[in-house]
């Protein structure tokens, strides 16, 4: 049985690029612009299967500060009060630029954005029958976003986690209209801020795939089921249909296996920063003792 390093490598790859200095190095193909929990993980494997490197969410654990700069789309979207700019093709390329593809939020809350950025790339949405949908969203992201020892864990990993929860909150906020204030109280069996997103999920759900069906030009637009396999999704994108079986990926396991390797990888980030803050401290303590014995 795979690792759990094998199955997640994006949790355990530490890069440092300013994603501002990234450029586009492939042509952007296509725009899988469903919400998470619609099969955005099987969509990135099938991609890749067909050649094209794909981003998703999980991409961004490789590089965090690309989630500051999601962040900042997102303000400037849907914050008029930021005063921030709203993104256009030269920021996408920064955040999208080494792949041909894309699937999965913080991308498929900027559809009508990045149908105009990218002219040329065909647009794909994978709807889901919407109680199954919201059945699999309340179990990984709502829920997983209430886990206890998430607020910890961003508090002392600001960073990573601590970005991580920022662009969650902002999403809850701006797109599915959360407006009770988050705070200790949401995390001790009373869960009003939580509660509220569940409340406002369905609503904004139907509301988006309509949002992308409304934004995209007919004869770009593919209205995709993940059981429809190979067949009409290589059709569309005129790629041939590869020998191997159309992938399937349980993305309610997978996800909530994420969730707890992040964490658990964010204390050990920070404990190491912690050990490699302290060791001159100590390294002078002993010096100065030695010293003091000394004389």
């Amino acid at each position: 049985m795979a690792s759990a390093r094998e199955r997640h490598p994006q949790i355990y790859v530490e890069r440092n690029e300013d994603p501002r200095t990234r450029q586009r190095t492939v042509p952007m193909e296509v725009l899988s612009m469903g919400y998470s929990r619609t099969g955005t993980m099987t969509m990135k494997a099938a991609l890749e299967i067909l050649g094209l490197p794909t981003w998703h969410w999980v991409t961004m654990a490789e590089n965090p500060q690309d989630m500051a700069l999601w962040a900042e789309a997102i303000e400037a979207k849907f914050n008029p009060t930021s005063g921030k700019k709203p993104f256009g093709r030269r920021e996408f390329d920064n955040l999208l630029g080494y792949w041909s593809a894309c699937t999965d939020q913080p991308a498929a809350l900027f559809s009508e954005e990045l149908v105009q950025a990218y002219p040329d790339a065909k647009v794909v949405l994978c709807e889901r029958d919407t109680e199954r949908w919201y059945g699999s969203y309340t179990k990984t992201v709502i829920d997983g976003s209430a886990n206890p020892f998430v607020p910890l864990a961003a508090l002392v990993d600001p960073g990573f986690l601590g970005q991580m929860s920022l662009q969650t909150n902002q999403i809850a906020r701006y797109v599915f209209g959360v407006s009770h204030t988050k705070g200790t109280e949401a995390f001790f069996d009373r869960k009003p801020f939580f509660d509220q997103w569940k409340r406002n999920a369905k609503s904004t759900y139907r509301a988006h795939n309509e949002h992308v069906k409304r934004v995209t030009p007919a004869d770009r637009l593919l209205l995709f089921s993940l059981a429809d396999g190979w067949g009409p999704l290589c059709q569309f994108l005129d790629k041939p249909v590869p020998d191997v079986p159309f992938p399937r990926v349980n993305e309610t396991l997978a996800v909530q296996e994420k969730i707890k390797l992040y964490i658990a990888e964010s204390y050990k980030r920070t404990l190491i920063r912690f050990a490699r803050r302290m060791v001159p401290l100590v390294v002078l303590m002993l010096a100065v003792m030695l010293v003091w014995a000394w004389w």
